[in-house]
């Protein structure tokens, strides 16, 4: 049997459904396209006689169609597998391959056409390979086989097609289902076409046989065996779940009987709840629900919309249906009863009446006593009566309302205050509900402006020649309808568009594009609508009114503020990038304001501390993870998108900048100041003469150039980098920075001069220009003055007391040449006096009176005398590393110095002393020894940066030695996993972020534990000894 090659031209994918079909709210088409057309194409046997095609090109594949209708392509051709693209003759280019080479023709014998889609093809093509190149630095996700290494099939393999002689070559990967003619084919990066699986359905119908059912048309495929089919059929369903919701969310629901019927129609199984309402509803009811507006009723899925299901409102709804319906539902005659199958009609006159009117609800005995109400709300929301909430604040009570005390002026922050996190939930979510349920929603506002505005015509990129080609235009903004004319007098419009259809408001910086004020319109279309005004409050006014009915009334606080753009994109969070939803986002310098969907409040996020931001090139996304989340953002090849990225690039903190416009810590600190610091007091606190030995100025330079670039992608390891190396970097960036620690040489100034001969009243005015210090620049020397303070308290072993310190940092912080000796002075005296000046703890005692040398055991030992504890029989106390949330626990060596680890400690850990519960078991363990090593299967994992760890799986664990191993298998000879037990911190317990690299060891019961905490143990005894 033959199989299918490229040489032939037979092959038929005409859907059953055009491209007309609306796909305007559809996911199928998630890969951007780049450029589309017609162009002339040759046969495959060679002729020269050219066939029309309908070419696309997206960032992955370049495919053509027998016309722009057709949903499935004639050919696909992997980008990664184009070697060549060369004009020929007139207007001919060549696109090669590995195997073959395609011709293709523009249309109308255009050499304009053709050199517009060589230069597209070429520059597609090399930002492909960039981006595999990059592919180290950056995480990237596509559905292609060509990437990275990373194999995203399922299944694949040969199957009969019908309507075709012969097989097809199947490959499943990811959420796509590829056809080629052949195997050969698919490792050469040419087939035939792809289906979305998102919109697929898949089902038996014959003994070998199962169709594959798009909203296009029907595939229908013949395996060689029943088994194989049910094998196929089981991987295409797999595929087709990748892109469905999660049903875990309904099942906590349903788990109230009550809830597994509609609140309204008592329809089985209802998949949607009306958040603030409290209700859950079958999809015919949530339809006349959302009909109803968000000030009334604000519908979510339980299936689609999992990230709005906190457990708090999961808890809400386990009220259930018949005791909330004890409020909504309490007089309503039978008569009026809606039922699983009433009209629509009869649907939506019901559901106005029972939550719009409050026709049938159970009336509340302070009903139309409004400052009753409002007390009465005050008081049950200190309780957790949400049914008692719910009945007031929809018979009347406002939400909002003063509560008469200052420090908890709202119900929300009252029932903040007295814990009831289920009333918070309710009372969120009615933030601007109840009190409106009862009076019909008022009309929503419609900005009206008008007024005269220089215009440029649409393009497609941006034009640097002055004024373009500006024309003056009136312009008028009524109803979401932005409409422009040639004049003042005119009837007819030259233009318009709606503001829905905008994605994108950008204001530009002053002088752009040759006037003094300009902003631009992003539309959907792809095109750029630019408009220029010399008088800035004209201006001004036009983008407050554009801003306003371009986002939605929800997030009007996006607009409320100096932003540089605003708009719409859709997003996902956490690993999964399917059912992006939409959200809208407001940018400016390095503030980034958002409203993702279902939120009822925007969200303030800072740039400059976020945790990652990297570009996923072949995806056109960009990755933002903060506080733990993370946020996908797509750019669908929107001509808007490269713009937000270098925004947040930029807004995220860049090397060359001031200290404010550095990554940043928590506290404040440029992330490149905190590494360096953390790693000279984990591994050079005892290196004698630290920072004043001189590195290796090339990995010094090369360093700094990688911290410059992006800190948060920088790690620093003690085996990978030298003490010296480190600490020049860190002196290097404080010299260099712009602006400098004290904020420029004049403001440094009268640091220099406080020449007072009283230490007290030199302290005073230290404090005094302390506080006068932008925050960056405070927070940044009270960490440099901090770290040099725990330094001198090595100065024992390391040499470098205050005063030698003061010579080194003195010239260093205050950027200048060292000629000077009062920089010295006052660094000196700020470190000396560092607890009255930055106002910081003192050691906690005993800590304050113990020696740089003191042991774990000594201090335990310490501790107990102080606090008048005897020693008994059986006690085993040690000292811990515990970090603030208690996740995580590390049982001190008993030889570990101290203090060393107390300087080291991070604003997220401290030490305690306390008993050890396993300690008589790991002695009693380590007693029966005959050697110190242990072997068995364990639970790994390990964790994967910002984004998350993976998931568990068991390992072959080999501890002897002076290394820890790990096998993927008992039967391997090499170990996956290899570490030096010098190497190993071992703490108990697991935390839910850690900076990789981090294992996780997971034991089946308490005595396996032991069994690995003794001999952990045993190998660090052998060690310190």
């Amino acid at each position: 049997m033959r199989n299918i090659t490229l040489s032939d031209n037979s092959i038929d994918l005409a859907c059953t459904l055009s491209r007309s079909y609306d796909l305007g709210d559809s996911d199928l088409h998630h890969t951007p396209v780049i450029k589309m057309g017609w162009l002339d194409k040759t046969p495959p046997q060679g002729s020269l006689i050219f066939q029309k095609r309908w070419v696309m090109l997206d960032a992955q594949y370049l495919r053509y169609f027998q016309n722009e209708k057709e949903v499935y392509s004639k050919r696909i051709i992997d980008i990664l597998s184009v070697t060549e693209v060369l004009n020929v003759g007139e207007q001919k280019f060549e696109v090669v391959t590995r195997n073959r080479t395609f011709l293709f023709r523009a249309e109308n014998n255009s050499k304009s056409v053709r050199e517009e889609w060589v230069s597209v093809l070429k520059e597609t093509i090399q930002q492909r390979r960039s981006s595999m190149e990059m592919s180290l630095m950056n995480f990237s996700f596509t559905s292609g086989q060509h990437d990275s290494g990373v194999s995203l099939i399922s299944k694949q393999g040969y199957l009969e097609m019908n309507g075709l002689r012969s097989k097809v070559y199947v490959v499943i990967c990811a959420d796509r289902v590829f056809l080629y003619g052949n195997a050969e084919e698919h490792s050469q990066g040419v087939g035939i076409t792809y289906i979305e699986m998102n919109v697929g359905t898949v089902k038996s119908t014959d003994k070998r046989s199962f169709n594959l059912t798009t909203f296009y048309r029907t595939f229908s495929f013949l395996a060689e065996s029943a088994q194989q089919r049910d094998q196929w059929v089981e991987a295409l369903q797999d595929c087709v779940s990748r892109s469905l919701s999660s049903d875990v969310v309904a099942q906590k629901i349903w788990a109230v009987e009550a809830n597994q019927r509609c609140a309204d129609c008592g329809a089985p199984h209802p998949d949607w709840a009306s958040v603030n309402l409290c209700v859950v509803l079958c999809k015919c009811c949530a339809g006349v629900h959302r009909g109803l507006g968000q000030s009334v009723s604000k519908v979510r899925s339980l299936r689609m919309d999992e990230k709005v299901w906190t457990d708090n409102l999961i808890q809400v709804f386990l009220l259930g249906n018949n005791m909330v319906n004890l409020f909504w539902a309490a007089n309503m005659p039978p008569s009026e009863a809606l039922h699983p199958s009433s009209d629509s009609e009869k649907r939506q006159r019901f559901v106005s009446a029972k939550y719009c009117q409050g026709k049938y609800r159970r009336y509340h005995a302070l009903f139309g006593q409004q400052e009753a109400l409002n007390k009465a709300l005050c008081s049950t929301v200190q309780t957790d009566d949400v049914l008692e909430t719910l009945s007031l604040v929809f018979c009347g009570a406002d939400v909002n309302c003063y509560t008469g005390d200052p420090e908890l002026p709202s119900p929300v922050s009252m029932a903040q205050h007295y814990g009831q996190i289920l009333q918070v939930e309710f009372l969120t979510h009615n933030h601007n509900t109840g009190r409106s349920l009862i009076n019909q929603p008022s009309a929503p506002f419609i900005y009206i402006f008008s007024g005269c505005i220089y215009r440029s015509g649409t393009m497609h990129l941006f034009l640097a020649t002055p004024h373009l080609d500006f024309s003056r235009r009136w312009c008028s903004l009524n109803q979401g309808n932005f409409s422009y004319y040639e004049s003042e007098k005119s009837s007819s419009q030259s233009g318009g568009m709606k503001m829905s259809d905008v994605l994108c408001l950008l204001v530009n910086p002053p002088g752009k594009h040759g006037y003094a004020h300009s902003f631009e319109l992003y539309h959907d279309s792809g095109r750029v609508y630019l408009f220029g005004e010399d008088s800035s409050d004209k201006v001004k006014g036009w983008i407050k009114a554009i801003a306003k009915a371009l986002v939605p009334s929800a997030a009007e606080d996006l607009v409320c503020w100096p932003f540089e753009r605003v708009g719409r994109f859709r997003y996902t969070e956490g690993q999964s990038h399917h059912s992006p939803l939409l959200g809208w986002f407001s940018l400016g310098g390095s503030r980034l304001l958002l409203l993702l969907h279902g939120a009822d409040r925007v969200e303030n996020i800072d740039l400059r501390k976020i945790k990652e931001l990297s570009m996923e090139q072949e995806a056109g996304a960009v990755v933002l993870v903060d506080g733990g989340r993370s946020l996908r953002v797509e750019g669908d090849r929107r001509p808007d998108f490269q713009g937000w990225l270098s925004g947040l690039q930029q807004g995220s903190g860049r090397g060359d900048g001031p200290l404010d416009k550095q990554q940043l810590t928590d506290t404040d600190v440029p992330v490149i100041v905190d590494r360096c610091m953390s790693f000279i007091t984990q591994h050079g606190l005892k290196s004698e003469g630290i920072y004043r030995r001189c590195g290796v100025n090339s990995k010094i330079t090369a360093l700094l150039f990688f911290l410059r670039h992006d800190p948060r992608k920088v790690r620093l390891s003690e085996g990978e980098r030298q003490v010296d190396d480190v600490a020049n970097v860190l002196k290097r960036f404080l010299r260099e920075v712009g602006e400098g620690v004290f904020n420029g040489h004049q403001a440094s100034l009268p640091w220099l001069h406080t020449t007072s001969d009283e230490m007290s009243e030199r302290v005073s005015q230290y404090q005094a220009l302390l506080h006068s210090l932008p925050r960056v620049n405070r927070a940044t020397l009270g960490a440099v003055i901090n770290h040099l303070y725990c330094v001198q308290c090595f100065a024992d072993e390391n040499q470098m007391n205050m005063h030698n310190l003061a010579i080194v940092f003195g010239p260093t912080l205050f950027q200048m040449d060292g000629t000077d000796n009062s920089a010295g002075q006052v660094v000196e005296d700020l470190i000396q006096n560092y607890q009255d000046i930055f106002n910081v703890t003192p050691l906690p005692a005993p800590l304050s009176q113990i020696s740089q040398e003191v042991s774990a055991e000594e201090l335990v030992c310490k501790v107990l005398r102080r606090r008048n504890i005897p020693p008994q029989q059986g006690d085993y106390w040690s000292c811990f590393l515990v970090d603030n949330n208690q996740e995580i626990e590390r049982p001190l060596h008993y030889q570990e110095q101290v203090l060393t680890i107390y300087f080291s400690l991070g604003k997220d850990c401290h030490l305690v002393v306390k008993k050890n519960c396993y300690m008589e078991a790991i002695l009693t363990n380590i007693a029966g020894r005959v050697d110190v090593s242990r072997n068995g299967l364990i639970k790994f994992c390990e964790e994967k940066g910002q984004r998350g760890k993976g998931t568990f799986s068991r390992r072959l664990c080999v501890l002897s030695g002076l290394s820890l191993r790990l096998y993927k298998e008992v039967k391997s000879s090499q170990p996956e996993r290899e570490c030096s037990v010098h190497a190993l911190k071992v703490y108990c317990g697991i935390k839910r972020k850690l900076q990789p690299p981090s294992w996780y060891l997971c034991c089946e019961s308490k005595n396996e534990l032991i069994e690995w905490l003794a001999t952990f143990m045993s190998l660090q005894v052998i060690i310190f000894l």
